[in-house]
């Protein structure tokens, strides 16, 4: 990916979603669970594995997305990189729904947080606009992919939010 690509990655999964994760209200047993031992860090009880392991994960599935697709066809670059691009959007903008819950991705209604919702359409917007709109796809350097490797775009998306790994 180029620097342009990954600013835009930077601005669009982190800035509206975060936002929006702002506004999420807490789980509903989250008074009934036990308090944190004291000397826990902030990334206690696996916090600091699934993110390590999830940002692990949503890297690989990017590259594997970008590897598949420049394999079969090592003269567009520009195509490879623009898998890549909407692999790593994507991913992020479903591990955002995973991000407001200690548990999972499905302890929680993904309609619980109407503004998440918002944020994550708006930022897949922003991400079809870039790939889609001729002088957005100037600036970024990107070009529209075929629906059948929006399959695989999504796909790849999908791995870290279905697979776990286990710590050490």
């Amino acid at each position: 990916m180029i620097p342009i690509q990954i600013l835009f990655v930077n601005l669009v999964t982190d800035g509206l979603p975060a936002m929006a994760l702002g506004l999420d209200s807490a789980e509903e047993d989250v008074m009934k669970r036990n308090p944190r031992n004291a000397n826990e860090g902030v990334f206690g009880r696996g916090l600091g594995w699934k993110i390590i392991s999830r940002g692990f994960l949503i890297g690989v599935s990017t590259l594997i997305a970008f590897y598949v697709v420049y394999r079969a066809n090592p003269d567009n670059l520009a195509y490879a990189q623009t898998i890549a691009f909407a692999t790593l959007v994507l991913a992020q903008l479903i591990h955002v729904f995973d991000c407001r819950s200690e548990r999972s991705i499905f302890s929680r209604n993904p309609f619980g947080n109407l503004y998440l919702v918002g944020a994550v359409i708006s930022s897949l917007l922003l991400m079809v606009a870039v790939m889609y709109v001729q002088p957005l796809q100037t600036i970024f350097h990107t070009v529209p992919i075929s629906g059948r490797d929006w399959l695989l775009v999504i796909g790849m998306a999908s791995i870290p939010t279905f697979y776990w790994l286990e710590p050490f």
